[in-house]
């Protein structure tokens, strides 16, 4: 037994000095992107430059609410399975794909649930970021997060778009049933969202 010990642990340093540490299942963790969580985003596009809080429910269900530039503060963007909605206050209208302020939701959202669904051998990990290159459009979009699942940034050069997010939180859904509220386990921020009766 002290000789398979000994001959497993020479092989493990060995392959870790020659840098295959990135292909070993417990040194590239697999975070998970596709739970619920609101993020911020500084979104860069030719001469727009604006600012949503991003809420991400689940695949094909986000919502964007921009704050910047004035213009568009308070303007919400839906994407879901039905396509695109908007509103803005107790407004709602009817939203045209590929306008400039529909077509940024729909790359990031198609880009990011990309993200998700890439298997982690098809990611590229270095120095703590993952990686990934998609398309939209048949256009490059590259998205960046770190290993433990929040997002960085988006760049499509072809739209001369590019995103930095910031202050992404879990969702958290809360049965109102409930009386007790289960405390994360980890030491992330985390959105509860108590659902109306």
């Amino acid at each position: 037994m002290k000789k398979f010990t000994k001959i497993f642990a020479v092989a493990l340093c060995g392959c870790i000095l020659s840098g295959c540490s990135e292909r070993l299942p417990f040194v590239q963790a697999k975070p998970d992107f596709s739970s619920g969580y609101t993020v911020k985003a500084k979104i860069n596009c030719g001469k727009l430059k604006a600012a949503a809080d991003v809420m991400y429910n689940a695949e094909n269900d986000w919502e964007f609410t921009f704050t910047e530039p004035k213009a568009l503060a308070g303007m919400k963007i839906r994407l879901d399975e039905e396509g695109l909605s908007g509103a803005l206050g107790n407004l709602d209208f009817n939203v045209e794909g590929n306008d400039s302020y529909t077509l940024l939701p729909e790359i990031i959202s198609n880009a990011v649930e990309a993200l998700a669904k890439t298997p982690a051998e098809n990611r590229t990990v270095s120095d703590g970021v993952i990686t990934i290159e998609t398309t939209f459009n048949e256009q490059p979009v590259t998205v960046t997060a770190d290993t433990t699942g929040k997002l960085i940034s988006l760049k499509c050069p072809y739209y001369s778009l590019s995103v930095d997010f910031s202050d992404q939180n879990k969702i958290k859904i809360q049965d109102s049933s409930s009386d007790n509220s289960a405390e994360s386990s980890d030491n992330e921020n985390v959105i509860t969202i108590t659902p109306d009766d």
